[in-house]
């Protein structure tokens, strides 16, 4: 027995040793990391207890709850604490205060955050620029003759402002502003006028509808809007339009062509027309009056030689490749010049000549202008011309050219023949197709001359066939145009409104323009004397028919019986009537006889309306 135990010893001394540990395992495990051993029945009974007697008296909240409380308890007596204290001081201020000065503070601190970068870069910039210099001494030579550069530039515009050509176009830009200001102000007052005539008379085109193509200080050139945009009443006339020219003494039209024929008027002032052939050139010297079709793609240039009056003149434009579009080709050396549109291979091979001379010669455009250019001013298409070269240029057009061109295609002036109407009252210069100029016949157009003396009248008439483009050259009067209501009205209209006569009146004053359909019988007068051009077109077997006066009067021609049937008077009456006018086609605008009574003037148009209406 004894044996037994001491031979199993050791085995009961292992299990044991097994068993404290295991004791001590539990025992710590009763343990939460140093903290008093675990209690979970007691303390479980005892917040039960707790929870009872607080929802006893009513007060009871989850633990967490007043943990909070407790937490936001001490922040408050914190900081009302911290607000006695500053209060006792005298620093107190409320919190959103504080939060706007620390903003304040913020934003200083960004802001000088951003200055110091900002020197910081400029001080790296001049480090740079000064060991750039270091190892390129040959830049700071290069902005030296930069610097050159500009001083000589602010010197030569201080010699351009010396340069008379320079002062002269100076004075035109100052003037040209001074009268665009005062243009302005008086055109607003005079647009809201011609607004309100061109309202009421679809007729009538104020000066101020001309469109500027080109203005220098030598001229421009105006293009009157279309006609056909404005009514379509002018659907006829689409393929023509009105161009104004005006030059200074001494200055040129510089070559070009038009793909457009043209019928050229000279209203005042004196040039010299040069027109090229492929094998031939003709010189005109031209004046007031003077008048020369151009036939489409003709090559010419114009000058105006007189030394003092302004050269102004207007052609009728006809397009041949598009209605109402035409197009000027230039050869002027401008950026505008035809020629540069070619490739070099192409004029090379022209010229048989290296490009770089055709450049130099024909293309290259010269440095005053291209600096205009670039400073958005005109290219010259109007340019001076000296007074040697106008000289030269008078000789070659008095003498006769290599080949001299048959007589109808030379210019012909409107008052060179016996006016075609004529008293003292007024007169009228015509060329027609028919009669005196050839060069009208393919364009089936007649162009007229009519003077109106200060306070007469032109007797109402009106075409059979022609359409009269008529514009007012010089002088002021007034104009009547009759027509039916219906050409303005919706075309539901027509039927009640058949019947009924529309009078169009307008102001005329120089650079407006009137179109008179044919059949619409007008009248005008002249409050100074007045001098009008006019473009008739379908002139073929065009009547000028007269309505009143003692010569050319339609209704005279009436007879009897039916003029007793048509007016309300009788036969006495009407013969006598129109006997009373002793003048033809011109008159005093003033009756010379006055009716007795209550019946007052009467207008010499208002005793025809009822012929027609």
């Amino acid at each position: 027995m004894a044996t037994t135990i001491k031979s199993r010893f050791p085995l009961l001394l292992l299990l044991g040793i097994i068993f404290l540990a295991s004791v001590v395992c539990v025992t710590y495990a009763n343990y939460d990391e140093g903290s008093e051993p675990r209690v979970p029945a007691q303390r479980e009974r005892g917040r039960q207890e707790g929870e009872k007697e607080e929802k006893r008296h009513g007060e009871w909240r989850p633990s967490y709850e007043k943990e909070e409380d407790e937490e936001e308890g001490q922040r408050e007596r914190g900081r009302q604490e911290g607000e006695k204290e500053e209060k006792r001081h005298g620093e107190w201020r409320p919190s959103y205060e504080k939060q706007e000065d620390e903003e304040e503070k913020q934003k200083y601190r960004y802001q000088r955050e951003k200055e110091d970068e900002e020197e910081k870069q400029k001080y790296q910039y001049q480090r740079e620029k000064k060991e750039q210099k270091e190892v390129q001494p040959g830049r700071e030579r290069w902005e030296r003759e930069e610097d050159e550069e500009q001083v000589d530039e602010e010197w030569r515009g201080s010699q351009r402002r010396e340069d008379p050509e320079e002062r002269a176009r100076l004075r035109h830009r100052e003037e040209r502003t001074k009268r665009d200001r005062r243009h302005q102000r008086e055109g607003e007052e005079e647009e809201r006028s011609s607004e309100s005539q061109e309202r009421r008379n679809p007729f009538l085109f104020k000066s101020n509808k001309f469109l500027t193509l080109f203005e220098n200080e030598n001229g421009h050139i105006r293009l009157l809007q279309r006609f056909d945009k404005r009514s379509d009443l002018f659907e006829n006339l689409q393929n023509y339009r009105l161009v104004e020219y005006r030059a200074k003494p001494h200055t040129i039209f510089l070559p070009q062509h038009i793909d457009a024929d043209l019928i050229l008027v000279v209203l005042s002032g004196k040039a010299i027309l040069t027109v090229l052939s492929p094998n031939d050139r003709n010189s005109y010297n031209l004046e007031r009056g003077d008048t020369i079709k151009l036939p489409a793609g003709t090559t010419s240039y114009l000058v105006n030689q007189d030394d003092e009056e302004d050269l102004r003149l207007v052609d009728l434009v006809i397009p041949v490749n598009g209605p109402g579009k035409f197009e000027a080709f230039d050869l002027a050396k401008n950026k505008n010049q035809y020629l540069r549109g070619f490739s070099k291979n192409i004029l090379e091979a022209s010229y048989n000549t290296r490009y770089e001379t055709i450049e130099k010669v024909l293309l290259e455009e010269q440095e005053k202008d291209r600096k205009r250019r670039q400073q958005g001013e005109e290219t010259d298409a109007i340019v001076k011309v000296s007074r040697e070269q106008i000289e030269e240029l008078k000789k070659l057009a008095k003498s006769s050219s290599k080949k001299s061109l048959p007589s109808e295609f030379e210019p012909i002036n409107l008052r060179s023949h016996k006016p075609e109407y004529s008293n003292k009252f007024g007169k009228l210069f015509e060329i027609t197709p028919e009669k005196k100029y050839p060069q009208l016949q393919d364009l089936d157009l007649f162009v007229s001359c009519v003077e109106i003396n200060e306070g007469a009248l032109m007797l109402p008439h009106y075409n059979s066939r022609a359409i009269v483009v008529l514009l007012v050259n010089e002088g002021k009067g007034n104009l009547e145009l009759l027509g039916l209501k219906n050409e303005q009205q919706e075309r539901e209209d027509r039927k009640e409104r058949n019947n009924e006569v529309q009078r169009y009146e307008a102001r005329l004053s120089p650079g407006d323009v009137v179109i008179i359909p044919a059949g619409h019988p007008v009248a005008i007068t002249a409050s100074s004397n007045l001098n009008l051009l006019g473009f008739g077109i379908n002139a073929e077997n065009n009547e000028r028919n007269f309505l009143s006066g003692s010569d050319d009067n339609v209704i005279s021609q009436i007879e009897n019986p039916v003029k007793e049937l048509t007016f309300p008077g009788s036969v006495q009456e009407i013969n006598r009537l129109i006997k009373n006018q002793k003048q033809s086609h011109f008159a005093n605008a003033e009756p010379e006889q006055k009716e007795q009574g209550s019946q007052g003037k009467r207008s010499p148009l208002s005793s025809i309306l009822g012929t027609f209406y």
